[in-house]
């Protein structure tokens, strides 16, 4: 009888009061990491296309680019592949070249190069005035790979890859990408 009283005496205290739960603690939102940006580097004078993240390269592929490779783009016609920091603006499937990565082409940077080049009178003279500073600059396949596979520089300026190499970078990359075009 005892044991019952013992258990009758538990249940007749008087309950203790539960100390209060701390406050949580605050919610620090941790930034997010800072994305690594995707971005392209062709080098003319070794005739390749690099795809990067941040600075790591995760694609290399060979190109071959306009008939005149030496040289930085001055004017519309001169068969040369631009240099300098330029950036896809669209991406579009081509009947010929497998797939089209247009660049922004002409920049301000070419149009200065370009003024200075006619007001020195560095341009060719056509019909009575000069060219002009030609557009359309990209990033393709090819309608005849083996020029591409003996190393011809074929296009009108741009840099054009293997049409499965092509086809995979336009997979990796958006419109907005980065594209620097160094000698």
């Amino acid at each position: 009888m005892l044991g019952l009283v013992s258990l009758a005496g538990c249940a007749t205290r008087a309950p203790q009061p539960v100390p209060p739960l701390p406050p949580p603690a605050p919610v620090v939102e941790q930034p997010a990491p800072p994305r690594t940006e995707r971005w392209i580097s062709v080098r003319k004078g070794a005739r390749t296309l690099e795809l990067y993240e941040g600075a790591t390269v995760i694609k290399t592929y060979p190109v071959v680019l306009g008939t005149q490779p030496v040289g930085a783009k001055l004017f519309e016609g001169d068969r040369r592949t631009p240099e300098g920091e330029y950036h896809i603006v669209k991406k579009y499937y081509h009947p010929y070249w497998s797939r089209f990565m247009l660049l922004d082409y002409p920049t301000p940077a070419n149009r200065e190069i370009y003024t200075w080049s006619r007001s020195m009178g560095v341009l060719p003279a056509r019909g009575g005035g000069t060219p002009g500073i030609g557009g359309a600059v990209g990033i393709h396949g090819a309608e005849d790979e083996s020029l591409n596979q003996r190393g011809i520089d074929w296009t009108l300026g741009c840099i054009s890859l293997f049409n499965r190499d092509v086809d995979e970078l336009y997979e990796l990359v958006p419109a907005g990408v980065r594209v620097v075009i160094s000698p």
